[in-house]
């Protein structure tokens, strides 16, 4: 009688991890992930002000995950990093019904809370945010690029009109593109 194969189940974990900037951060990270024979599946950098920030989606068996939970907090605090993990389900892909809307116009407080209420209003996902500041004309400028998704009942037009109206209030101008998958 042969053995079957034991097909080992693949988990999710979210790992993030905040601190000041230095150089090494990256590699020490993802020595200990690569240590524990687990796959950065997506992660997303920045610094802001002198923090180093990552968050990152991992992949890997049980075994291979519960010794990245219990090795992680060591390294962070080798590293004077804050970190966060979470299990979770399996990475979704894009669909082709998203979308990227670029907002432009004066940075003022409480505009991204206006967008993204509006967007909570009608049903709509947002999956990325990014937005920026920076001086233009001696006037504060914001320019935000937000992924979404729509639900089946909002069409890119009725969405396209209802954040035409926002964004005549808030003095901002908003952009609605596709987003395109590259096709590796």
């Amino acid at each position: 009688m042969a053995l079957a194969s034991k097909q080992i189940a693949e988990q999710h974990l979210v790992l993030t991890a905040i601190g000041q900037d230095k150089t090494g951060l990256v590699s020490e990270l993802t020595g200990l992930v690569s240590e524990c024979r687990c796959n950065v599946v997506d992660s997303k950098m920045a610094i802001f002000g002198n923090e180093f920030t990552m968050i990152m989606l991992l992949a890997g068996d049980s075994a291979s995950l519960v010794q990245l939970e219990m090795q992680l907090p060591q390294l962070a605090m080798k590293l004077n990093l804050l970190t966060m993990m979470k299990r979770t389900a399996k990475h979704l892909e894009l669909s082709v019904d998203n979308l990227q809307v670029t907002l432009e116009g004066p940075d003022r407080a409480g505009t991204i809370k206006t967008i993204t209420s509006f967007f909570a209003q009608n049903n709509v996902d947002i999956s990325s945010l990014k937005s920026n500041t920076s001086t233009q004309n001696e006037q504060e400028w914001q320019v935000a690029e937000i992924v979404i998704s729509l639900p089946s009942e909002l069409s890119i037009e009725k969405l396209d009109l209802g954040l035409s109206d926002v964004c005549k209030t808030l003095n901002m101008t908003a952009t609605i593109n596709p987003i395109t998958i590259d096709s590796k």
